[in-house]
């Protein structure tokens, strides 16, 4: 039960690290975006 309980908290914190990603790199796309159509 304990490895099940373990497991559940990794993969939380793996979620909570891909929000903050997320919450990082979202704003960026756009920027990205731009210099993709600006390049070519």
């Amino acid at each position: 039960m304990s490895h099940h309980e373990d497991f559940q908290d990794s993969s939380s914190l793996m979620h909570l690290f891909l929000a903050l990603v997320a919450m990082v790199s979202m704003p960026l796309l756009p920027m990205l975006m731009g210099w993709f159509t600006v390049l070519s």
